[in-house]
């Protein structure tokens, strides 16, 4: 879970005073659910899985149709990270969240709206603020808005099945990450700041995007910025250096022959020296 999203629920359960039951969606296991960060006797912590897990407290149902396993008004604070692109009809859990959030509840979702393919087992949509909003129209949104703190994270994958992959140039993997959230509350209540708004260090993260301002510097009539050379991985530049030196004992064997080898160039109609073309190569390399 991003350090973001964890300040992001603290600052709302510390300013309203929330505790009693949480439920997590989809907390995975053990080493990965945020069941550390709901001590006891505080909170009640409960997971929600569609297969059984180790986390305590795991109700096994699909966050899309739970009217069995769960009842009406059962949880103080519910919330996902990273979950609502992988659920087939988010419209019903949010409904579903709606009907089982105890009156005066809060809930937190942290999902996408700019990230690679990552199928575990199907990754289904992408969201701005505006549509988190709308599908939890029945109650009501605290904050929404993007958080930039992971924007130009190189991430080519990382599954050894390779099923996250993205084709990697010299810029690297996936360039662009833009995560959403939303924080909603069941009913009406006391006004709370936002969290965006605040002085956490973490907070400018969630207020970097600038929708409603001009960025362009075309449009501003002024010198758009100089990219600068993309940094190449510590093992390219390795591999670069292993052929320059393959190269240069390449060129010494070829100077120690009795007779000059001539090299054409690109259009093959004029030789060089063996020296002089494969040292233009080289030095490219370096």
């Amino acid at each position: 879970m991003r350090n973001t999203t964890l300040a992001l629920m603290a600052h709302y359960l510390d300013r309203l005073d929330v505790s009693g039951d949480v439920l997590e969606i989809g907390g995975h296991n053990l080493k990965q659910c945020a069941i550390r960060h709901f001590p006891e006797p505080r909170y009640v912590y409960h997971d929600l899985n569609l297969v059984p897990s180790d986390i305590p407290n795991t109700i096994i149902a699909d966050i899309t149709d739970c009217k069995n396993e769960i009842p009406d008004d059962s949880f103080d604070f519910i919330f996902s990270s990273d979950v609502f692109e992988h659920i087939d009809r988010p419209w019903l859990a949010a409904q579903e969240i709606a009907r089982i959030l105890k009156p005066g509840g809060i809930t937190v979702h942290h999902t996408l709206w700019a990230w690679r393919n990552h199928p575990c087992p199907i990754d289904y949509w992408r969201y701005s603020p505006e549509c988190l909003e709308f599908l939890f129209d029945g109650l009501t949104v605290l904050e929404k808005g993007y958080d930039l703190s992971q924007r130009r994270t190189d991430q080519p994958g990382q599954w050894p099945s390779g099923k996250d992959s993205v084709p990697v140039d010299q810029f690297g993997g996936w360039r662009e990450h833009w995560s959403v959230y939303v924080v909603a509350r069941k009913g009406d209540g006391e006004p709370v700041p936002r969290f965006k708004d605040g002085d956490h260090p973490l907070a400018s993260h969630l207020r970097r995007d600038t929708q409603g301002v001009v960025t362009s510097p075309k449009m501003l009539g002024q010198q758009a910025p100089t990219p600068e050379p993309a940094q190449a991985e510590p093992a390219l530049l390795r591999q670069l250096a292993d052929q320059v030196t393959r190269l240069n004992h390449r060129i010494a064997e070829l100077e120690a022959r009795p007779e000059p080898v001539l090299v054409p160039d690109r259009t093959g109609k004029r030789p060089h020296p063996v020296r002089r073309a494969m040292t233009s190569i080289a030095s490219r390399l370096r």
